[in-house]
């Protein structure tokens, strides 16, 4: 098993023509099983003037109505969502509360076992872990542990350590832990805390990091790797969606998507129009293979894009698509340009003296100058000079002016559990 190349190699490797033909016919029941069986969705295609009969090609997808983040859209009861009787729903999962209410998110046997086994494992496989890992997940995140189980690696259990930082470190260390995972961001507040302890990542067992649940700069990923010595593969997903549909393959250019279960479409976030591939838009899902709860031209809210096709050193034909770079609503408009914490991560990362932590200042909507506060390295003692030096790099590769306050490392509060917090609203 440990020298298979694939998880699943017949869907994994299928032609892409073969593939676009297997979305058509799921995409055709998907349309006929929502429209017959929700409330919800016939309510939607009736108001359009669409019947599930309109809907046969990929193209056709287009006629569906867009449905929006069920976090906001908290008008619509579950039971108008539910396409099968309660007494077959055998799991509920939740969104994060993220951008709104925690919504639960049902799903009966079968889809247990093809997205929280079959899609879970595929990720981490393509990722790169064996059933000879030791894995540690951190996000208290069940659902990770599923896949990992699958594919026959040993765990760390989720409550091992009782959440304590300090004693699963010592789990890292004494488990002879080979995969971690967590929210980027965390994870190096979790590594740095491991250094103050006196455990240098470096002479662990850890060969590989899963990052999830959040997007992070690319000069970021590599300047971390080569601090602590093993690749930060990426991972992307979210409840509704299935919680991985996308992954990182040893080729570390872009993210496969499992295209046998969904299909990804990229629109501009204000108009709605399809945007071609490699242009950075909103995230659109269309689930193929979900029963419980149907979700059709669902806009999730991430931004990223559809990569341009081309075939993959690693084998696999599945499409890909952009690291994830964050969400719509983190969009923040300085002048005439929008940005994303992302893009000031991006400066930030490369820049010598600086810490990991930053804040943007966000005091009403529209804002000519971008405000900062970022910490700074204990040696630093030149200011003004690296002041100088942020504000003259931000300015050439975003666009904008800025305004920085910078403080001594450790004056930002970190984030223990969940996403980092980059936005600071007055």
């Amino acid at each position: 098993m440990e020298k298979r190349k694939f998880w699943n190699e017949e869907i994994e490797t299928m032609p892409l023509e073969k593939l676009r033909k297997l979305q058509e016919q799921r995409l055709q029941h998907a349309v006929e099983w929502a429209y017959t069986r929700t409330n919800f969705y016939r309510r939607l295609f009736d108001k359009a003037g669409v019947k599930p009969q309109d809907i046969s090609t990929l193209e056709d997808i287009r006629k569906i109505p867009f449905t929006m983040d069920i976090e906001v859209d908290t008008d619509v009861p579950l039971k108008d969502r539910l396409a099968i009787p309660e007494d077959e729903i055998k799991m509920f999962h939740s969104t994060s509360g993220t951008v709104g209410a925690v919504v639960p998110i049902p799903f009966n046997k079968k889809e247990a076992e093809l997205f929280f086994t079959e899609g879970e494992a595929r990720a981490r496989w393509t990722m790169g872990v064996r059933p000879s890992d030791v894995i540690q997940v951190l996000t208290r995140a069940d659902c990770c542990i599923q896949g990992y189980r699958e594919l026959g690696a040993s765990l760390i259990m989720l409550a091992a350590g009782r959440y304590n930082p300090d004693h699963q470190i010592q789990l890292t260390r004494d488990g002879r832990v080979t995969v971690i995972e967590h929210a980027p961001s965390l994870l190096l507040g979790y590594f740095e805390r491991m250094e103050q302890l006196g455990i240098k990542v470096k002479d662990t067992n850890l060969r590989l990091a899963s990052g999830v649940g959040e997007g992070w700069a690319e000069s970021y990923k590599k300047k971390v790797e080569e601090r602590y010595g093993l690749p930060f593969m990426t991972l992307y997903g979210a409840t509704e969606t299935s919680p991985c549909f996308a992954s990182e393959c040893e080729a570390r250019s872009g993210m496969h998507i499992n295209s046998d279960a969904g299909i990804i479409e990229v629109v501009d976030p204000k108009t709605g129009e399809p945007l071609p591939e490699g242009e950075e838009g909103e995230l659109v899902f269309t689930l193929i293979t979900r029963e419980a709860m149907p979700l059709l031209r669902y806009k999730v809210g991430d931004i990223g894009c559809i990569l341009p096709y081309e075939p993959c050193s690693c084998g696999r034909t599945l499409p890909k698509i952009s690291y994830v770079k964050g969400r719509v609503s983190h969009l923040i408009k300085i002048g005439e340009k929008k940005i994303l914490p992302i893009d000031v991560e991006e400066v930030i990362s490369k820049i010598e003296g600086l810490e990991d932590e930053f804040r943007i200042i966000v005091s009403k909507p529209d804002m000519d100058v971008l405000k900062l506060k970022l910490e700074h390295k204990p040696e630093v003692k030149d200011i003004k000079t690296l002041r100088e030096k942020v504000e003259e790099a931000i300015f050439n590769e975003i666009g904008v002016k800025s305004e920085l306050e910078l403080v001594p490392k450790g004056s930002l509060q970190r984030v223990t559990f969940n996403k980092a917090q980059r936005v600071e609203r007055l």
